[in-house]
């Protein structure tokens, strides 16, 4: 793909979606990711997938789709940078007026472009983010659906995780100016941190439209880890208080409870 933006036109009507899709090893999921960017009622995106070097068939499953649709392309890192370094590539290469990111194993229900779009035209918010239900590696339905706040800001994201890439639509200007740490473990969480308390504006739409997988042995499904990320951001990188870290960090645990207080039965 070239890095000059000839593939990329913002000469429509509609505002350009750059959606950045970071992937490793996802030859399982990635098909359907890359359905659901296409079967978005919003038309007017590009979607780049960077390949941070699987060991799959996952780039020959993506440039399948590349080969039917022009708005599909793909670069392949010249060795495995990590998610957050593969997330600012695609920052570096952003060609658009919004960047919306997704996972390689997540997906996106076809009106998501669409209302985050029309959102973002109308509040001139910063990042906009969306509801979403959590699913299984075979994608079924995991706890009751994560429904989020139509505002959101600093304080409140500092026991709360309303915002996840998957769901995030962001302004031009925020991807000319931040950049994801590349050193963090939990680097998608600080990255919302440090752009709330810039006084980012950010908010959401409350109806669900994307679903986030949960895959054994994912970072995610690391409750542990992903815990001991949040207290080295409280501490390191955002520099609270220990005092202040210690009642954030209790409120993010009972929040953490609750959000998958109730498995769904099957």
């Amino acid at each position: 793909m070239p890095t000059d933006g000839s593939l990329i036109s913002k000469t429509d009507k509609q505002p350009l979606v750059f959606v950045i899709m970071p992937c490793f090893n996802s030859e399982q999921y990635i098909g359907r990711a890359i359905e659901s960017v296409i079967s978005q009622t919003y038309s007017n995106w590009q979607l780049l997938v960077i390949d941070d070097g699987s060991t799959d068939e996952s780039v020959s499953v993506v440039r399948s789709f590349a080969e039917k649709d022009l708005r599909v392309h793909i670069i392949v890192n010249e060795k495995n940078f990590g998610t957050a370094k593969t997330r600012n590539r695609g920052f570096d290469l952003f060609r658009g007026d919004y960047a919306a990111l997704l996972d390689s194993d997540d997906i996106w229900l076809p009106e998501k472009l669409e209302k985050q779009v029309r959102l973002a035209e109308k509040s001139r918010a910063d990042i906009i983010y969306c509801s979403y239900r959590m699913i299984d590696e075979n994608g079924n339905r995991l706890w009751d659906d994560f429904i989020v706040p139509t505002v959101t800001d600093f304080n409140y994201m500092l026991s709360s995780s309303v915002i996840s890439c998957s769901t995030a639509l962001l302004s031009g200007n925020i991807v000319e100016r931040y950049r994801f740490p590349e050193t963090l473990y939990h680097e998608d969480y600080a990255f919302w941190m440090m752009l709330l308390r810039d006084g980012a504006k950010a908010c959401g739409v409350q109806e669900v439209l994307a679903e986030y997988r949960i895959r054994a042995g994912s970072r995610a499904s690391d409750k542990w880890k992903v815990a001991q990320g949040r207290w080295h951001i409280y501490r390191k990188v955002l520099k609270l208080p220990l005092w202040k870290s210690g009642e954030v960090f209790i409120r993010y645990m009972c929040n953490g409870l609750h959000k998958y207080r109730k498995q769904v039965r099957k």
